[in-house]
């Protein structure tokens, strides 16, 4: 996948910026909405944010006791 490539056009959300964010402590689909606001305007790339999310914690182990709250 082309991490430059737009998966919300609507709020302008790369590929990149949403694993930057799975990287940073974000575990859902609900918390990339919150911190990057993809998916929160027409809602069609939701699914394709689901499958990131999942897909990167698929292949990322994550300590249980790392978490970084955002604010």
């Amino acid at each position: 996948m082309n991490q430059k490539r737009l998966v919300c056009l609507c709020k302008h959300v790369s590929a990149l910026e949403i694993k930057k964010k799975l990287h940073a402590g974000a575990l859902t689909t609900s918390e990339i909405q919150k911190f990057t606001a993809a998916g929160t305007g027409c809602g069609r790339c939701v699914r394709e944010i689901d499958a990131i999310v999942e897909k990167y914690m698929r292949e990322t182990r994550k300590d249980p006791q790392f978490r970084i709250i955002f604010k």
